[in-house]
This record gives structure tokens, C-alpha cells and sequence, in this order.
């Protein structure tokens, strides 16, 4: 390069000042970061490789930014492109939780049309889909976009839970309405449809699915925490399984397996008709073992006295020994990526010991080789009880030891790769107990009620949901 024969390296984009601050932060471990000189000190950081200025402005970014609904769209540019991907999130959701206010600044109309669809094709949008009508159609408005756009944005905007006034009253009859045929046709089917109108107002409630607790008190097993946020107890199982017992979801059937009172049975609850019955009997012993769905079938996996995974379809009537992780695995957490289970954390023994050690370990079976392996990957915290929330690529997971974790799973070319995102602390509970992400924001499910937790902020929230229709100890949360 042309530097190792002049001897000077330029740096045009940095100034003399930023120069000298650099310099004093990397010889004399001053530092000297601020809102003002953060994303430009990081960016002289990236070019001359100096890893310890650049985690100065991590820090200082996570716990020193103050998003607004008018900075918080340069703020999302700017995260997005360093590939702060956890606080351009962070500045996302400040936009969308705010788009009332941000549909009143200049901003709104400099969105880009990739930005425009990012935002409005989001699922877990808590603010008003009227906002995010208004904010769509400022933005047609001032950019006058190709009709099939058009289309596309209204496609992409919730009409059925817009308020119907402002449908009818400023939306219909408006000229960007008027003059295209396909978006007249979508806002004509709405109002004219039989079809009861949803009475959320959001897409978050709207689209919010049910959570099934794994509650345990006798024969009744699960409690169901509702779309609409109200608890309801769910009929009482044929038996008892005991405590101890593992469940997972595959189409709309839960598949209860395992318990210490009941080693070896399986329980089905079918919830579109409601009902409970009885499966065919696990070949081997389980409890505090792992269920998972994969695949179009149900794997039961390792436990306290067993290293065995089992496996069965809807439609077979007998489980079948299919694998075997070598090692007895309690209190694990699994994940289902593709045609992959990872069984993550928790306990494990090596079969010839006596005792139980916690465990950062991550297994990989294959459900179609069949083959065990054990990751180069680690947990970052050596885990007691593991649970989890999975949204592929992202997993949210929560140990006994108030250990927050936030991974990123992604299945490339056959090839499973993680990566370690987050790590912070909740408080101290105990090791019964399930999560749910939502929004940014970890739900914990235990006898104790519903606590939540902000990612971002990585800081407890107070709840407002109700509590629990009963105690018993938690073994999990399964989403419908």
C-alpha cells in the first residue's frame, strides 16, 4: 500500500481535535467520550483498529443515549450502519412506540421507502395502527411513489383494526384513496365486510398469541394466559404426572411427557377442541428432561436418569429411541433450528458420577443423521435451570442465577452458528419458572405471578398483569 512507502497514513475524515482525543484515550486511558465526538471517535476507531476506544463508545452509547421521536430516526441510521444491531432495535422501537409524535416532526417524509416497509410491515407494532396509517399516507403524500407502492403500503397497513371514523371520514375519501383502484377496492372490502371488526386498536394485541403456563397443582397442568391478557385454568389432565414433567407444541396439540410420579407417560392437549387424552408410554424414564418439536414429530430428551432422546409423529402410535446425548441433562432448554435440536445449559452428568454440575454446554442432535455433537459455542453464564423464548434468529434465555442472555441462531449451509449478543441481570428467583419475549421486554411466569424485564434498559419493570388463578410450580411457556 502506498503508506508503507511514504510513511504517512491520512485520515481524511478526522479531525485534528478527534486526533488528539484518540491519542489521550489509548495512552493515557482517559476517557473522554460524549454525545458529541461518540460516532465520529468510534468511526477513527474502526479505521485505525484501536478494539478499546471503539468499546468506549459501546458503553458509553448503551448507557448514556437518549432517544426522542425527533432524533430517534438518525440515531436508528446511524446504529444500523456501525451494526449496533441490539441499539439500532433500541431506536426502532422508540420511533414506533412514538409515531404519533414522530408523524408531527419533518422527519417522517425523509424516510427512505425500504425504512417506510421496515416500519410498517413490523408485527409487534404497539402504537396505533391509525398512526401508522397517518405516517404511510404523509408519506405518499410528500413522495409521490409508483401506484403498485402505493398498494404495497396499504397491503402492509391493518385496515381491519383501523379506527372505522377515521377510515370512512379521512381515508376514504382522499385523493391518494381516490386515485388508485387497488387501495379503493382494499378500504370498500373492509368497511362492506360481514365479518366482525377486531376490537384491538394495535397490531401488538392484535396479533398476540396465547401463552399455555406449565402450572402444575395436581392434575391440573396448565393455565392459559390469554391474547387478551386474563388468566384461565385449564381442565384437569386424566392423571398426574408429578413434578418434573416437559411439554412442547406441535400444530395445535401440546405434548405433556415424563413427570416423577409418571416416568413414562404422555398427555395430549388438543386446544382448538379443548380436550385432553392419553399417549402411548415413553420407552424410557423422564423428568426435568427437555420436549421439543421438530420436523413434523416430538422429541423427548435426556433427564435425571436417562441420556436417551425418543421420538414420535402425530400419527405413529408408539415412541421410538431414536438417539442419545451421553449424558444425563436436567433442567436444559432446547431449540429447534431447521432439522436441528439444541439442547442448551442446565445440568449435566457424566453417567458415571453421582452429582450434577451446572453447565454452559450446548448439544446439537440432528433429527435426520441422528447424530449427537457438542458445540464449540458456550453459554456465557454456567446455567442450573435454563429456560428460554425463541424467535429465530433470536433466543432469550434466563437462568435461576437472575442471568439474562440474548444469542443469535442461525443455521448456515448445515452449519449451526451462534452468537453471544447480551448478557445482563435480572434478580434472584428461584428454578421454577418460563419466558416470553415480547416487544423488547422478557415476561417471567412463575407461581409468584408475572415479572417483566427490559432488555434495552436491562432493568426491571414494575407489572401491571393480573396475577396467577393459583400457585403451583412452573416448568415453562409454550406460545399457541
Amino acid at each position: 500500500m502506498t503508506e508503507s512507502q511514504t510513511g504517512v497514513l491520512k485520515l481524511p475524515s478526522v479531525s485534528l481535535s478527534e486526533y488528539h482525543d484518540i491519542l489521550k484515550m489509548y495512552f493515557f486511558k482517559i476517557n473522554l467520550i460524549n454525545e458529541e465526538n461518540c460516532m465520529h471517535s468510534f468511526d477513527a476507531a474502526e479505521m485505525m483498529q484501536l478494539d478499546p476506544i471503539k468499546n468506549l463508545c459501546k458503553i458509553y452509547l448503551n448507557q448514556s443515549i437518549d432517544l426522542t421521536p425527533e432524533n430517534c430516526l438518525i440515531w436508528w441510521r446511524a446504529l444500523k450502519l456501525y451494526n449496533f444491531l441490539d441499539l439500532s432495535k433500541r431506536a426502532l422501537f422508540c420511533l414506533t412506540d412514538n409515531l404519533a409524535d414522530f408523524v408531527k416532526t419533518e422527519y417522517v417524509i425523509q424516510l427512505s421507502k425500504a425504512e417506510l416497509f421496515e416500519i410498517i410491515s413490523k408485527d409487534d407494532l404497539t402504537c396505533k395502527e391509525d398512526d401508522i396509517l397517518k405516517v404511510a399516507m404523509n408519506w405518499i403524500e410528500h413522495n409521490n411513489p409508483e401506484q403498485e407502492d402505493v398498494q404495497s403500503i396499504f397491503e402492509n397497513v391493518r385496515l381491519d383494526i383501523v379506527g372505522q371514523q377515521f377510515l370512512v371520514n379521512e381515508v376514504a375519501v382522499s385523493k391518494i384513496v381516490f386515485e388508485n383502484g387497488a387501495v379503493r377496492g382494499m378500504i370498500q372490502y373492509v368497511l362492506c365486510s360481514a365479518q366482525p371488526r377486531h376490537t384491538s386498536t394495535t397490531r401488538f394485541v392484535a396479533n398476540r398469541p396465547d401463552v399455555f403456563v406449565l402450572h402444575h397443582t395436581g392434575k391440573t397442568l396448565l393455565s392459559w394466559f390469554t391474547s387478551e391478557e386474563k388468566w384461565e385454568d385449564v381442565s384437569p389432565a386424566p392423571l398426574d404426572p408429578g413434578w418434573g414433567y416437559s411439554a412442547a407444541c406441535l400444530d395445535d396439540k401440546i405434548y405433556i411427557t415424563g413427570g416423577f410420579k409418571q416416568v413414562k407417560c404422555t398427555l395430549v392437549y388438543d386446544t382448538i377442541r379443548k380436550v385432553w387424552s392419553v399417549g402411548p408410554d415413553l420407552n424410557r424414564e423422564h423428568f426435568y428432561h427437555c420436549t421439543a418439536a421438530a420436523s413434523s414429530k416430538v422429541y423427548v430428551i435426556s433427564g435425571f436418569l436417562t441420556s436417551t432422546i425418543e421420538e414420535k409423529s402425530e400419527s405413529e402410535t408408539q415412541w421410538q429411541v431414536v438417539g442419545d446425548l451421553r449424558l444425563y441433562r436436567k433442567r436444559a432448554f432446547s431449540v429447534t433450528v431447521g432439522e436441528d435440536i439444541l439442547v442448551m445449559g442446565g445440568q449435566v452428568n457424566y453417567i458415571w458420577l453421582k452429582y450434577y454440575n451446572r453447565s454452559d454446554l450446548i448439544q446439537c442432535f440432528n433429527t435426520t443423521t441422528r447424530a449427537v455433537t457438542n458445540l464449540n459455542t458456550k453459554l456465557r453464564c454456567i446455567t442450573y435451570t435454563l429456560r428460554g423464548s425463541v424467535h429465530l434468529p433470536d433466543v432469550y434465555l434466563m437462568d435461576s442465577n437472575s442471568n439474562v442472555m440474548h444469542i443469535q441462531v442461525t443455521d448456515r449451509n448445515g452449519e449451526i452458528q451462534i452468537e453471544n449478543t447480551l448478557t445482563a441481570k435480572f434478580m434472584s428467583f428461584g428454578s421454577y419458572f418460563g419466558i416470553v419475549h415480547r416487544h423488547g421486554k422478557l415476561l417471567r411466569f412463575s407461581n409468584d405471578g408475572i415479572m417483566k424485564f427490559n432488555l434495552a434498559e436491562r432493568k426491571n419493570e414494575e407489572s401491571t398483569f393480573p396475577e396467577p388463578p393459583r400457585i403451583g410450580d412452573v416448568y415453562g411457556v409454550l406460545i399457541i
